[in-house]
């Protein structure tokens, strides 16, 4: 396999106490990227329609699957381990699929003499499409010279390939499509509801009379349901920190692509095990006592393979990504320094609606900044909304060649308000924050450069929390070079703290809604400057999704005057002002006036009323 890494390097000097270094760029696709055929397994991908892209195989109107299946790896000899081939099918070519209407395969009657006389022999066939499509035609005929020799009655069947679909012998459970008693047409046209297919079975029933098919096909229109892209091991050559990664592509409305990734320190992900035949014993080595390959459990005999489980001692569980995430780039969540990525690319389709990916990258560093960095943060059980004063220790394990770092940078779904102090072993130092109240879910520290092992590095903060279990996802990095940042990842980084995580957790029961504050109150919208708008803040809590929310103003005599906002939230604070006009511009006469604010939630209807006071 060819492999394909964009370098950019750094140069920050050269001799004793300098070095070079590197930011690398892994590329799957596109124009220059590493091929995908040659960079893992294909399920149902279709890599010749667009250069350099994968997407889901797909049929066009009119398109006869027939005619493509032995580019799909489908044929008419897949179910030859199950099912009994017609006699002389492979004889010079198959004359039903060779696309040759002046040939034929021809079928004359063969007596039964077990069953006695009436009783004759047929031959099924079967024609496996190489995927699974939704189809809507078949359409098979006679030679055009030999219309007598029409199947008077057959039936047609189908299976959708997927393993629920066979019994528990692995044959497959057809399902019957139609069934013809008495077809006077040499040249048959079947109109079918669109199901999905992937084998078709033609069955002529016997009746003592020559039969023959000259050509069988099949038409459909669409994308296959399922497709998916998994990446061989990825060796990166030693251990790296690992950054973005991001892809291009184009997604259908009503189709959905989901992208993955794990990561290990070698490079086989599975554990094959062997059953010894032992009552049920299975066991992770071959014969010869050392664990086994896939190309070793692949050899072996059916009886004799056990299960395939992930090898969680030396590689991570799955990280998934929704296709959105990707297209401006997102830190890869599967922990590092690891040698070895893999990327699963999964595709779900509608029948009409699909979706590609054009190219992949993720971006790399070797050696990482530190060899691990484990924080945890404290406490690590708060009330929601409340503001609270928390701590971000960060402890990290560097070696010889690892120059360490200067930059913490914490990204969270919390409201984050201010920094307070920044700790290296206890003693407080001077750091420079980067924290932009208009964004105010990351921040970054800037400190003196931590390059012993085992330093501890504490970060005071404050910050609001509204859902449970809401992480403060953390980066340590080297901002004197273009080295990856190195994820932090939760571990007991202080000994004497319990938590050992990096989210933290709010009651689960209570209020959706908060209290609202109102200010000013009064106020008076005269257009002096002064108190011209009156402010409404609250906050959702403990949601798990967006829900609809609206605030409304109404006079003490419940008719409504102004609608303030309207829409979906989720679990944050909120801040809406009111300028003392009604809906159609014109300011509202002074006196009192009520708020309301509605939120709307799978366990019901929250609201908060109250007074509000204008005067001029």
């Amino acid at each position: 396999m060819r492999q394909v890494l964009i370098i950019v390097l750094t140069v920050l000097g050269m001799g004793a106490g300098y070095r070079a270094e590197a930011r690398q760029f892994y590329q799957l696709g596109g124009h220059a990227g590493n091929l995908w055929s040659e960079s893992g397994t294909l399920s149902s991908i279709d890599v010749a329609r667009v250069p350099g892209a994968i997407r889901p195989f797909s049929a066009e109107s009119g398109e006869n699957l027939i005619a493509s299946m032995g580019e799909r790896n489908g044929d008419i000899t897949s179910l030859v381990s199950i099912y009994t081939l017609p006699a002389n099918w492979l004889e010079e070519r198959v004359f039903v699929v060779d696309g040759d209407s002046s040939t034929a395969f021809v079928h004359p009657p063969r007596i039964n003499f077990f069953r006695g006389p009436g009783f004759f022999y047929t031959t099924p066939m079967f024609f496996d499409l190489g995927a699974p499509f939704p189809i809507e035609g078949v359409r098979f005929a006679t030679r055009a010279d030999h219309p007598g020799h029409k199947i008077r009655q057959f039936r047609l069947s189908i299976n959708d390939g997927r393993e629920e679909s066979k019994n528990e012998k692995g044959n497959l459970i057809w399902t019957l499509v139609h069934d013809e008693k008495d077809n006077l047409s040499p040249v048959v046209e079947l109109d079918i509801e669109p199901r999905i297919a992937r084998h078709v079975y033609l069955h002529p029933l016997e009746v003592g009379e020559t039969w023959e098919v000259a050509e069988f096909e099949v038409y459909g229109q669409g994308f296959v349901p399922q497709a998916s892209f998994l990446s061989d091991p990825i060796d990166l050559g030693r251990a790296s920190s690992l950054g973005r990664i991001w892809w291009n592509g184009a997604l259908d409305l009503g189709a959905k692509i989901v992208i993955q990734s794990r990561s290990g320190s070698d490079d086989q992900p599975e554990v094959y095990w062997r059953k010894t035949g032992v009552g049920g014993e299975e066991v992770p080595f071959g014969a010869n006592g050392r664990p086994m390959s896939r190309q070793e459990y692949g050899a072996m005999p059916q009886n004799v393979r056990g299960g395939i489980t992930q090898d969680l001692e030396n590689w991570s569980v799955w990280h998934t990504y929704e296709y959105a995430d990707g297209l401006a780039g997102i830190q890869i969540r599967s922990p590092s320094p690891r040698q070895y990525v893999q990327l699963h690319i999964a595709f779900f389709s509608a029948r009409l609606a699909g979706g590609q990916i054009d190219s992949l990258f993720f971006e790399f560093s070797q050696p990482p900044v530190v060899s691990e960095a484990i924080g945890e943060i404290h406490p690590p059980f708060v009330e929601s909304s409340d503001p609270v004063r928390f701590t971000y220790a960060v402890r990290t394990r560097l070696e010889e060649d690892q120059a360490g770092f200067n930059v913490l940078e914490v990204r969270t779904p919390a409201r984050l308000e201010a920094i307070h102090e920044v700790r290296i072993d206890r003693e407080v130092v001077d750091f420079t924050p980067s924290f932009d109240p208009a964004d105010p879910h990351q921040f970054a520290v800037q400190f003196d450069r931590i390059d012993q092992d085992q330093t501890l590095l504490e970060v005071d903060f404050d910050a609001r929390v509204f859902n449970y279990g809401t992480a403060f996802n953390g980066a340590v990095s080297d901002a004197d070079s273009d080295e990856v940042p190195q994820s932090v990842i939760p571990g007991d980084a202080i000994s004497e703290l319990l938590s050992d995580a990096l989210n933290v957790r709010t009651p689960l029961k209570g209020s959706l809604l908060s209290a609202v504050h109102v200010v000013p109150n009064p106020f008076s919208p005269n257009g002096d400057g002064v108190n011209d708008q009156v402010q409404f803040s609250y906050t959702l809590l403990r949601l798990t999704d967006v829900v609809p929310l609206e605030t409304e103003i109404y006079t003490l005599a419940g008719d409504r005057v102004r609608t303030l906002g309207a829409g979906e939230g989720g679990s944050a604070l909120y801040q809406t002002a009111w300028d003392g006009r009604d809906d159609q511009g014109e300011l509202v006469d002074p006196g009192l006036y009520i708020y309301r604010v509605v939120v709307e939630a799978g366990s019901g209807r929250e609201e908060r009323l109250g007074a509000i006071a204008l005067a001029y």
